[in-house]
């Protein structure tokens, strides 16, 4: 995944990276890789009928295993679709390749990404599945849980989502209790300063300590032994 947290450079490696990319078509596939976590295959195969503005979904339907799944669509990645349609005005696969009936190729995709880290200076592997990847461990670190991400991401199974679990270290650190998540009132030994003290429970009570004493009896003389 690309780290947001080190590196040579200041701004975040995604943004500079999606920005060095300098073909429209290019830098929206990408852009909607990371923006929708498609894989590659799923992306380049988008048809324009596929992208649901008014329901702001995307739907697949070459997902693997001839799966398909409905992703929400952010509004600005759809404002960034329209205006890549404005410019480039695809009439049947959204990301064309040489001609209008076959899609983009999988390399030309992964040539145009590794070109776009080279030149923001990135040193770490960039690919077509970095994009995915930094799409699922963004959702996980914002509290996302696991069954909505893999259903998502379009996982067959479970498991394979689990390797997302090797979330940023910060993350982990900041991660709060479940007892910061409860009222003070139901944290033990909470006494509210405003309010009288709780009566003892029965059999500890105590007397006042402003009562006084009980005076007690004096002892009984015993009587005088009878004289022999």
């Amino acid at each position: 995944m690309l780290s947001r947290d080190r590196g040579s450079y200041r701004q975040d490696p995604i943004a500079l990276h999606l920005r060095t990319v300098p073909l429209l078509k290019h830098r929206t596939i990408l852009l909607t890789l990371y923006a929708a976590g498609l894989r590659l295959s799923e992306a380049s195969h988008l048809r324009l009928a596929d992208i649901h503005g008014p329901r702001m979904q995307i739907h697949i339907t070459n997902g693997k295993g001839r799966k398909e799944r409905l992703v929400p669509i952010s509004p600005r990645l759809l404002h960034e679709l329209r205006e890549y349609w404005e410019a480039d005005r695809p009439s049947h696969y959204l990301f064309p390749g040489k001609t209008e009936d076959v899609p983009l190729s999988s390399a030309t995709v992964q040539k145009a990404c590794k070109l776009a880290a080279a030149t923001a200076g990135i040193h770490k592997p960039v690919t077509p599945h970095t994009l995915r990847h930094s799409y699922a461990t963004g959702l996980l670190e914002a509290g996302v849980d696991l069954l909505t991400i893999s259903r998502l991401l379009g996982h067959s199974s479970f498991i394979t989502t689990m390797v997302y679990l090797h979330v940023r270290r910060p993350h982990l650190d900041s991660t709060p209790s479940p007892l910061d998540w409860l009222p003070v009132r139901q944290c033990p030994r909470w006494l509210d300063s405003n309010q009288a003290p709780l009566p003892n429970p029965p059999g500890d009570s105590e007397p006042p300590t402003n009562a006084k004493p009980k005076p007690t009896d004096p002892p009984e003389s015993s009587p005088a032994p009878a004289s022999a």
